[in-house]
This record gives structure tokens, C-alpha cells and sequence, in this order.
């Protein structure tokens, strides 16, 4: 799924995720705030009507055939108001009067006979005990569109409520208005949600728009094609592409360089080898001491050339290595080997090498680039060993990383070399001979660490040099 797709749908999912919420919180509370509206406006037609009632009292009888005219006159009436969506033809207010005992004295539907007992319904029985009643009725049961709300006032004469009267409004209007809102609402809520995705839309393709140029011009760098870096904007983005386009030139470069060395280094070969052969020749005919000696330091520093020669192209090719081939196996036999392979210049020496390897315990990676590394630790120790010493390595498991530390008895670095001891042509002199090495081999143990994801460090011991590596177990 590409990073456009991804931008549309995460923003559909979160507008579909507020929209739920918002239309649940809004269409749940969209009654109770329309039969609120309502229920405030029949407090006021009932006590209207019981304003009247009372006004109207002979003693504490009420006169209910006062309210029977006036609600037929209403029913007569003729009218067509035209509520917004809504016409009204015709009212749907009912009315009924209770006597201060809650019988009933009249009722507009003709529904309940005069004397019948109203006195436990909620709206008569809280306003004849002073306080506010309203209710809420089906005519049927069953019928939720037969809702019914009352709201009730007190009929009083001095001081006394001698009275109820009741004003009922059936809900199936109001649902009526409800319905209308409920759509509108709804059709509002679509367009606005069609909107925020046409911008979720848009958005996307301000947004990965320069992201697909950096990646056209990648994929044309990747084919060799000389284009330049396009318009990305300021925005992270651009700063990417900038530092992508540095790093470009920067690896341009860097392949150039190296494959400068190592054509050069191919083309070393073949003089050294004519110097080497032609300093074989002289000494078939050379019997002077002097001359011999002379042939000596060219035979040396031939072979140090050539030393140097090998080590720059093994580490100019292993620099250009993404991923190595990994095995597992047995820490112990490696180690052995590799002190097998240096026994000779040991004891040439007379220089111990003491082993110390967890039991048990396995490598991983390429053999041959491990051997070749810390073979590499092992002759810089032994280099820097005064003869009778001893080089000590040791091997173990240490919670989820494998340390493997080769410790001499020499004198150690200067501390300004430890900070350079990793930098390509860095050598000190030998203790021995005075002479230095390539300078190569500590970088091509790095070069080995990184590309088996772990790392390698030197560090002055009292006495000596302690290097250690740092491997993934």
C-alpha cells in the first residue's frame, strides 16, 4: 500500500471514527431537547388555563363546562399555519380538570367518564401536594407513536388548590420535527464528511507529491542517469533530498577514490614483482657485504609494499560488501587454529599464548573474515610483546553479546594513538625493528565488526594493550 492510499485511509478511518461519536452524542440528545422546548411551553398554556379556571370559580366549584366551550370552539377553528417543513391544521392539545380530591371533572378526549380517579397520576398527585407534575403516557401500551406529555397546574382560590388542570400534547409531532432535524443533520454531516475526504484527498497529494519525486530521482540515480535533484520544497522533505544528494556525490566520490586504488594497487603488483625479481638476480651476483646488505632492505621493503598493496585491496573490496554469508561454529576449534596458524612466531619469540574459551561456546558469521581480524589483534600483540611475555585471549558468552579480548604485556599506547589507532595508514614503530606496519589492519577489523553488527575498541591494561570485539550472540 503506497504512502497516498495510506494518508486517504487513515484519515477516512478517524473523520468515520469522530463521525460516529458526534452523530451518537448529537441524534441521542436531540429528543430530550425538543420535548424539553416543548414541555416549557405547555407549563405555560397550563397555567394559563388554571389562571382562568381560577378567575372563573363560583366558591371551590370549578366550572368545567367553561373549558368544555372553549375547547370546542378550538376545534371548529379552521386554520393552516405553516410551521418551516410542517403545515398544522388542527390542534392537538388535550385538557382535562381534576376537583382538589383528583377526581376527575372534565376531559377533553371523552376518554375517562366524569369521577373517574386521577388522583395517582403523577402530574395530579405531585401539583395537588404543591410541587411541579408532569408526565409522560402511551394511550396504548403497545403503541410508542400514542406518547402522550402532561404537564399540570394548580387551580387555587385564597391561597388553596382546590383544582388540577392538565394540558396534554401527543409526541408524534414532535417525533415529526425530530425526524426532520435527524435528516438534515444527517445530510449536513454527509457533506461535510464528502468535503473533509475531497481535502484528505488533496492533502495526500501536497503531501507525497514531492516524497515521489525524491523517489523518481533515487530510482534514476539508481540507473546511472545524470538527472538533478528536483524542486522538494523546504519542508523535511527537501532536507532529506538535500542530504541525499550530498550523500550522492559524497559515495560518487568515494567509488571513484576506490576504484582508483584499486587500479593502482593492480598496477603496483607487476613492478614490485619485476623489483623483487630483479633483487633475486643481483644476489646471485653480489658477493660484497655491503651490496648484500643494500638488497636486503630492497627485498624488505618490497615485501612491505606488497603487503600494503594486498591489504588495500582487501579492505577496498570488503568495503564494498552489503551482507555476509553467516555460519555457526565451534568457538574452541577456531581458537586453536588460529594459535596453530601463529606457533611459529611464538616461539621464535619465546611469547606464550594462553586460551581461555567458555565451554561450549559458538560463533557466528564468516570464519574466514573473524579469522582474518583477530589474527590481526593477535600479530599486533605479538608485535608489541617483549620476548618471554605472555598474550592471553579469552572467549565468553556475556548476557546477549560474545566478547572476545586478546590482552598483551607490552608497553602500551600513547593516548594520542588511541584516538587514531582505527584511522587508515596509521602505524607506530615496532619495539623490535623500529619499522611500521600498512597502518591497515585495526580499520580492517572495524570493517569486519560492522559488517557482523558488532564493534571492537583498544584500550591501555596494566601492563600492556587489551583489544576486545564485541559480537551478537
Amino acid at each position: 500500500m503506497n504512502l497516498r492510499l495510506r494518508i486517504i485511509l487513515t484519515f477516512a478511518l478517524l473523520m468515520a471514527a469522530s463521525f460516529t461519536v458526534v452523530i451518537r452524542l448529537i441524534l441521542s440528545d436531540v429528543r430530550p431537547r425538543y420535548l424539553e422546548a416543548v414541555e416549557e411551553a405547555m407549563v405555560d398554556t397550563a397555567e394559563f388555563v388554571a389562571a382562568l379556571l381560577s378567575g372563573s370559580l363560583e366558591g371551590e366549584d370549578i366550572r368545567a363546562q367553561d373549558v368544555k366551550a372553549v375547547m370546542e370552539a378550538v376545534r371548529k377553528r379552521s386554520f393552516e399555519a405553516r410551521i418551516y417543513d410542517m403545515v398544522k391544521r388542527g390542534v392537538s392539545m388535550q385538557v382535562y380538570v381534576t376537583d382538589a380530591e383528583g377526581m376527575l371533572v372534565y376531559d377533553s378526549t371523552d376518554r375517562q367518564p366524569a369521577g373517574t380517579d386521577f388522583s395517582r397520576w403523577r402530574d395530579v398527585y405531585l401539583t395537588l401536594r404543591g410541587r411541579y407534575g408532569a408526565r409522560s403516557t402511551r394511550m396504548d401500551a403497545g403503541d410508542a407513536s400514542t406518547q402522550v406529555l402532561f404537564v399540570a397546574a394548580p387551580v387555587q382560590k385564597d391561597g388553596r388548590i382546590v383544582g388540577v388542570v392538565s394540558v396534554g400534547k401527543p409526541t408524534n409531532s414532535i417525533s415529526f420535527l425530530i425526524d426532520i432535524a435527524k435528516r438534515r443533520f444527517l445530510f449536513g454531516l454527509l457533506l461535510v464528511g464528502l468535503a473533509a475526504l475531497a481535502v484528505s484527498v488533496a492533502l495526500s497529494f501536497w503531501i507525497t507529491r514531492p516524497v515521489k519525486r525524491l523517489i523518481d530521482w533515487v530510482s534514476a540515480v539508481q540507473r546511472g542517469e545524470g538527472r538533478r535533484l528536483p524542486p522538494l520544497g523546504t519542508s523535511e522533505i527537501g532536507v532529506l533530498g538535500a542530504a541525499m544528494e550530498e550523500m550522492q556525490a559524497r559515495l560518487e566520490g568515494k567509488n571513484y577514490i576506490e576504484d582508483y586504488v584499486r587500479a593502482l594497487t593492480h598496477e603496483l603488483k607487476s613492478p614490485l614483482t619485476g623489483i623483487k625479481g630483479a633483487g633475486e638476480i643481483l644476489r646471485d651476483h653480489v658477493t660484497d657485504g655491503t651490496d648484500l646488505k643494500f638488497l636486503d632492505n630492497i627485498d624488505s621493503e618490497v615485501d612491505r609494499l606488497h603487503s600494503l598493496v594486498d591489504r588495500m585491496l582487501q579492505l577496498s573490496r570488503l568495503e564494498n560488501v552489503r551482507a555476509i554469508n553467516k555460519a555457526r561454529f565451534s568457538a574452541r576449534d577456531f581458537f586453536q587454529d588460529l594459535a596453530g596458524s601463529f606457533h611459529a612466531r611464538l616461539t621464535a619469540r619465546d611469547i606464550r599464548l594462553e586460551l581461555e574459551v567458555q565451554e561450549g561456546l559458538v560463533l557466528e558469521g564468516d570464519e574466514l573474515l573473524l579469522r582474518q581480524a583477530v589474527g590481526n589483534l593477535i600479530a599486533n600483540a605479538l608485535d608489541f610483546s617483549p620476548a618471554g611475555t605472555l598474550i592471553g585471549i579469552r572467549a565468553a558468552k556475556d548476557r546477549d553479546k560474545l566478547r572476545i579480548t586478546v590482552r598483551d604485556q607490552g608497553a602500551g599506547m600513547p593516548d594520542f594513538a588511541l584516538t587514531k589507532a582505527f584511522d587508515k595508514f596509521f602505524s607506530l614503530s615496532r619495539p623490535d625493528t623500529g619499522k611500521k606496519s600498512t597502518g591497515l589492519g585495526l580499520p580492517f577489523v572495524a570493517e569486519v565488526m560492522s559488517l557482523h553488527g558488532g564493534s571492537v575498541r583498544i584500550a591501555n591494561a596494566d601492563p600492556g594493550l587489551e583489544a576486545e570485539i564485541e559480537l551478537p550472540c
